[in-house]
């Protein structure tokens, strides 16, 4: 079995794995993100040698690095991804390697709003969302509303449908390597 194809199978059990246990629990587990992340790059190393930008370790460093630098800073600053996100999306970047990851990650983006949006829909929360987000741009104290609540949504479905749909982008032919 080719080198990529390995990697997608990878990758894909862990991302599914992840969907549930994040479904169910709301946790990501170590014990599925670090492993498959460790073994997408000792594979990576042991078929492809240490590499370039477009395969091998490097390559599979690059990824990691580009979806760790990405999603640590949104986890880090507060912006609803926990760490259990941040590892599974380097899983994400050490599997695809670099330059497929930053396909990956604009897909994950736009996968990660079309899941907000639906969850707003489905919840019935677009008004209450939509007020709070206006009342932060009126001025002065006594506009002061009540803000919405804030509400999580299991983002490893959006890492996974983004990771699914790159490497079906790569199957296609726009992956870049």
């Amino acid at each position: 079995m080719p080198l990529k194809l390995t990697l997608f199978v990878l990758l894909g059990a862990a991302l599914v794995i992840c969907v549930v246990t994040d479904l169910r629990n709301r946790r990501i587990p170590d014990v599925v993100t670090l492993p498959a992340a460790a073994a997408a790059l000792g594979l990576r190393a042991y078929f492809e040698g240490v590499g370039g930008l477009e395969g091998g370790l490097l390559s599979g460093l690059l990824g990691l690095i580009a979806a760790l630098v990405l999603f640590g800073a949104f986890a880090r600053f507060g912006k609803g991804l926990g760490w259990g996100d941040v590892k599974l999306a380097a899983a994400v970047g050490a599997a695809l390697g670099f330059p497929l990851v930053l396909g990956a990650l604009m897909f994950i983006t736009l996968a990660g709003a079309a899941q907000a949006v639906i969850s707003l829909l489905w919840q019935g929360a677009v008004s209450d969302t939509l007020k709070s987000w206006a009342g932060r741009f009126r001025k002065g104290k006594g506009s002061q509303q009540a803000q919405a609540p804030r509400r999580q949504i299991p983002y490893s479905v959006a890492i996974a449908l983004g990771s699914f749909w790159a490497m079906w982008w790569d199957r296609l032919g726009g992956g870049g390597g």
